[in-house]
């Protein structure tokens, strides 16, 4: 039993330093990423978010049209990678399909796999909160109409019950007065 859980640490850790995957195809042998991809991808995010909203979002446009003209798969990492830091840069779809037909083209090391798949759940994430952003804007639009009319109502019921009490205090003057007069 003592050498069993050091054999299987010993196991996992020879699991977890496999090397990437890679073609037999040398052209496609080049494609694979590795720790300096990765710290580049850092690199850009650090960057990125050291620039003020108009300037993301100039970057972002900027990303948007390399990307559509070249298809570079680093382009659209980078654009993906801003979609998931700043609203109005782009839809978290987009972002996802890029990196899935990123992770389909190319042969990625297991590293690169598991931060495309934590980026792609961070970016399903944002589709879910935007989603639940458009339901209680939607929400909170209906309870305002609702609210208003509301409104309309409550100044209708009040101005209805001063009418009321000056018919009351009316007819309550006229009582009074016939009352003196017998």
């Amino acid at each position: 039993m003592k050498y069993l859980v050091p054999l299987l640490f010993l196991g996992l850790l020879m699991g977890c330093q496999q090397q990437p995957i890679r073609s037999s195809s040398p052209a496609v042998a080049d494609t694979v990423i590795v720790a300096e991809d990765l710290q580049s991808l850092i690199d850009f995010s650090m960057r990125f978010q050291s620039y003020e909203l108009a300037g993301q979002h100039v970057l972002c446009a900027e990303l948007r049209q390399s990307y559509e003209q070249s298809g570079n798969r680093w382009t659209g990492w980078y654009l993906a990678t801003a979609i998931t830091q700043v609203d109005g840069c782009g839809e978290p779809k987009e972002a996802i399909d890029w990196i899935k037909n990123m992770l389909e083209q190319h042969f990625v090391s297991n590293e690169v796999s598991w931060l495309a798949h934590y980026q792609i759940r961070l970016l399903q994430y944002q589709q879910h909160q935007q989603q639940q952003l458009i339901e209680a804007a939607t929400s909170q639009k209906k309870l305002q109409r609702r609210l208003t009319q509301m409104e309309k109502i409550n100044t209708i019921l009040e101005s209805q019950l001063q009418d009321l009490k000056r018919i009351e205090t009316s007819i309550n003057r006229r009582l009074d007065e016939k009352q003196e007069t017998h």
